[in-house]
């Protein structure tokens, strides 16, 4: 990793948390309770890095006893003892055999086995609360499983009957923001018909969790990034007419303003690639410089943007796509989160394989669907809220979930915005 990423002096061992066998004989040797345990697989799955500040990191670890999730958290030097000593204190949730919680001392690093967490303290709890709820729902032998694990910040899981009908999903948050994402999907979800031939969003169920679990309606359908070919690109059409559809909505109170593209969040994210990647700071710099120079604030109203737009929070329903996951919701104009899906697009030809023609397929697909039911913004404020993602979206997210390929690619992604840019010029 060294070679991708400059050293961190506040996260010296940081290479070494990444290393999935020198963690994996750590792990061996002391998560145990009764000794060591035998050195199984172990899967790195999810990174989460602010360069200087700290690293968590959730492996899932082969015991001997079957898989379990671990989750490690690099502190800098001076933190990490006080982090483990409180950490040890919170962990209450029983893991057979193994230890709650055990601190890497050289390292500066304490892990947490779960269901342990160190903000979702109550997980243990949490997820009992969940099976009951599954059970009220689908029958005495209904059950949960687990979809998704964000460490310190939610927990998905789909509630199933017996025979695998999925009759709700369900969402841990941390403690005070459960009732927060209840009451924005209830307000967007009664502003729809039942029926609208565009959009489909989950609503609360009526059997509501507690303050951090939220109950939501199963919504039958396949995912639009499990699409392919020609149903890929229809998906993809689809998606565009429901982001056109949300769009329209008129957003829950309190609502926050749409950031990631504004003049600081750009100067922050050429900071940040210049200290991490020095090879394209000055690359990095000059574009954050041109969209800058370049930014026009919209003179139009801001729209209720879903702010997060991806495959993944797609679904093909019939003959529209539902929006899942609002946990970003925003206000902001509708070039934001058009550009935003535009520049993973760009990405994932750049970095992950997707073909020109498919790329260039899938994003007229989306935007022609957009402009179904909405107008599209002006070819230049796409361009120019495209590029500003390809910089402050998945540049920066190269580095905060160290991919490697695209952190081997950054001067690509860096230049595909710049030329976005000069094509605003040329237009």
């Amino acid at each position: 990793m060294s070679a991708l990423l400059a050293p961190d002096a506040a996260l010296p061992k940081r290479d070494w948390l990444l290393d999935t066998k020198a963690v994996a004989r750590w792990l061996a040797g002391t998560l145990g309770a009764d000794g060591p345990l035998p050195v199984g697989p172990c899967e790195l799955l999810r990174i989460h890095y602010r360069f200087g500040r700290r690293l968590r990191v959730l492996f899932r670890l082969r015991t001997g006893r079957g898989w379990v999730w671990v989750t490690g958290r690099a502190f800098p030097e001076r933190q990490a003892e006080a982090a483990f000593h409180g950490a040890a204190a919170a962990a209450t949730a029983a893991c057979g055999r193994l230890r709650r919680v055990v601190h890497a001392t050289d390292a500066a690093a304490v892990f947490w086995t779960f269901p342990n967490d160190r903000k979702l303290v109550s997980l243990k709890t949490l997820l009992r609360e969940a099976l009951a709820i599954a059970r009220e729902l689908g029958g005495p032998r209904g059950h949960a499983r687990i979809l998704a694990y964000k460490p310190e910040t939610s927990l998905v899981l789909v509630l199933h009957e017996l025979s695998g009908r999925a009759t709700a999903y369900a969402k841990v948050y941390q403690e005070g923001l459960g009732e927060w994402a209840r009451r924005i999907h209830g307000s967007l979800a009664r502003q729809l018909g039942p029926d609208d031939p565009h959009l489909a969003l989950a609503a609360p169920a009526q059997r509501a969790g507690s303050g951090q679990i939220v109950v939501l309606e199963a919504v039958d359908g396949r995912r639009i990034i499990d699409l392919a070919d020609g149903e890929a690109v229809t998906g993809t059409a689809r998606l565009g007419t429901a982001l056109a559809t949300f769009h329209t909505l008129a957003p829950p109170p309190e609502v926050p303003r749409f950031t990631r593209h504004e003049p600081p969040r750009l100067a922050d994210a050429a900071r940040l690639l210049a200290r991490a990647c020095p090879r394209v700071g000055r690359q990095a710099e000059a574009l954050a410089t041109e969209l800058l120079r370049r930014f026009e604030p919209s003179a139009e109203p801001p729209v209720c943007l879903h702010g997060d737009v991806h495959a993944k929070n797609g679904i093909l329903a019939g003959n529209r796509a539902a929006l899942v996951d609002l946990d970003k919701l925003c206000l902001g104009e509708p070039a934001a989160d058009l550009g935003s899906y535009l520049s993973l697009l760009r990405y994932e030809h750049l970095v992950g394989g997707l073909g020109a023609a498919t790329e260039r397929a899938r994003a007229t697909a989306f935007l022609t669907g957009y402009a179904r039911r909405q107008p599209l913004p002006t070819p230049r404020a796409l361009h120019w809220h495209t590029a500003a993602a390809l910089l402050a979206e998945q540049a920066t997210r190269a580095v905060r979930q160290i991919r490697p390929a695209a952190l081997a690619r950054l001067d690509l992604l860096l230049g595909d915005a710049s030329r976005l840019l000069a094509d605003n010029v040329r237009a």
